[in-house]
């Protein structure tokens, strides 16, 4: 092996080895489960009033129907 050549292998092993260890480090550090995301969400959730609650789901239902709709008429444009 020439000499460029014989330092490519070892230099990425250990970038792969310290990459890893701080992404270990990083995720024991501030951990990405959806489970605990999920539980700030609902704890969110249930901190709203009931009003804010009921007009939040008042305008996600608006907006599927409103995609819903749209997706309808640009569907019906298509014609093979």
């Amino acid at each position: 092996m020439s000499e460029p050549q014989r330092w490519v292998i070892p230099a990425i092993l250990l970038v792969s080895i310290v990459g890893t260890a701080l992404d270990v480090w990083r995720e024991k550090r501030r951990p990405t489960s959806y489970k605990r995301r999920w539980e700030a969400e609902m704890a969110e959730w249930r901190s709203k009033s009931t009003s804010a609650q009921a007009a939040h789901d008042d305008a996600a239902l608006a907006a599927a129907e409103a995609a819903e709709t749209a997706a309808a008429r640009s569907h019906a444009l298509y014609r093979p």
